[in-house]
């Protein structure tokens, strides 16, 4: 497969360490020979075009029209649009494209409703890691409940959770832990029984014993 990479920097130079280890055949495009040359020296391949990719002539003497997949890494989300932009009119490949503000998506997946780019946003990513797993680490309790140990938490169910899509009767908690509400936000809190099924983004609010708190996390974020 012939990948193409706009953007020759950190990123884009371990991306294409990767997938010349694969075998795929790989060429980058970077304006600033500089960088251009490092990547060079370090994957001792000459796989670097010097150029501007928002220049469709560069592209083109880089291969675009015969690509699989460009890849549009630049730091600008600007010309990783224009990118996909001239990639679409001359080629068929797929267009996997960087954005570095979240409000730029929109722009890029309205580019093609038959063949959408894939919008990677590190700040979104970032955030939503944050959102689905720090309750797994860092589990504070809502409330104490008594002298015997038991707490009220509060875990979110997210994409990869082993509870989501399972009945509530189904999951493995550890004895003495017990779900008592689900919140589905927008105000829309549920009190469950052991027929309600966990959907991705419900927050999960159970009584639970102090020394389960690592069982209920596995059991319900994983």
């Amino acid at each position: 497969m012939f990948v193409l990479i706009v953007g020759g920097g950190k990123v884009g130079t371990y991306l294409a360490r990767g997938l010349i280890k694969q075998s795929h055949e790989v060429v980058v495009v970077e304006k600033d020979a500089r960088k251009a040359q490092m990547m060079t020296n370090l994957l001792e391949s000459d796989i670097a075009i010097v150029g501007d990719g928002c220049d469709p002539n560069v592209l083109m003497q880089a291969g675009v029209q015969r690509a699989s997949v460009v890849v549009a890494d630049t730091g600008d989300d600007e010309d990783n649009l224009v990118v996909c932009i001239i990639t679409k009119k001359h080629s068929n490949a797929r267009c996997i494209a960087r954005v570095n503000n979240p409000k730029n998506k929109l722009i890029f997946e309205s580019l093609d409703s038959d063949r959408p780019v894939t919008v990677i946003s590190s700040t979104e990513l970032i955030l939503e890691m944050i959102d689905e797993r720090v309750n797994a680490f860092d589990l504070e309790p809502l409330a104490k409940v008594g002298r015997g140990g038991l707490e009220l938490v509060q875990l979110r169910i997210a994409e990869d959770s082993p509870a989501r899509g399972k009945r509530i009767a189904d999951v493995q908690l550890p004895r003495g832990s017990v779900i008592v509400a689900v919140d589905r936000g927008g105000g829309d809190v549920v009190v469950p029984n052991g027929d309600t099924t966990l959907q991705r983004g419900d927050d999960v609010i159970a009584m639970i014993k102090r020394d389960n708190r690592q069982d209920v996390c596995s059991a319900l974020v994983g």
